[in-house]
């Protein structure tokens, strides 16, 4: 894909969600990890958001399942420091059950710790940095567990949480390459979750 049409694409995407799910004015939080993803999805509202008035800051999730965890954290302040985002960084601690236990976990603490962050900050929309091929990877296991009609029907562009707080999904509709191009165009930097080339997790290997 060409830079210019990923760029395009990518902005325009932004702009539609935020147009549909978020109202004028109102903040917007990006759950940054650090990686090239959600580095995408940060720099992609920082041109969008402004225009329409979106005040937006950036979350992490210190998970501490990773003795690179300092470091992505340290990142996302760097970097936010940089762009001129305010930065909010929240710890959890996760169980060590076996390994599907401890990504399903990670996963309830990790939105639980966005949403009180949100909460905290006066945020009502947090943005999420899932693509095209996230949620197919997603269907695929669903299949593969036995999912009925409702997990079949894989993740929503958008869902308010029983707290209040709406997760947003700009990229939704965009896949992976677009992202690698508009990374490449920006010259933008992040950083590797190492347990995203382990074949042990269900989802890596698919």
């Amino acid at each position: 894909m060409r830079h210019a049409d990923a760029t395009a694409d990518l902005r325009a995407a932004a702009a539609r969600a935020l147009a549909a799910h978020v109202a004028p004015g109102e903040a917007v939080a990006v759950a940054l990890s650090g990686g090239r993803d959600s580095v995408v999805l940060l720099d992609v509202l920082l041109h969008v958001a402004p225009p329409r008035g979106h005040r937006l800051a950036a979350l992490h999730v210190h998970h501490g399942l990773s003795p690179n965890a300092d470091r992505w954290q340290r990142f996302c302040a760097d970097l936010c420091a940089a762009r001129g985002v305010p930065f909010e960084s929240r710890a959890v601690t996760v169980p060590r059950t076996p390994q599907a236990g401890v990504e399903a976990e990670a996963r309830r603490l990790r939105y639980a710790a966005l949403a009180d962050a949100a909460i905290a900050a006066g945020i009502g929309h947090v943005a999420l940095a899932h693509h095209r091929d996230d949620q197919a990877e997603t269907l695929l296991l669903q299949l593969l567990r036995g999912a009925g009609p409702h997990g079949l029907a894989g993740m929503a562009a958008a869902r308010t949480d029983p707290h209040g707080v709406t997760f947003v999904r700009p990229l939704l509709d965009i896949p992976r390459a677009a992202i690698d191009a508009y990374a490449s165009a920006a010259g933008l930097a992040w950083v590797d979750d190492e347990s995203n080339a382990a074949h042990r997790h269900l989802r890596n290997a698919v």
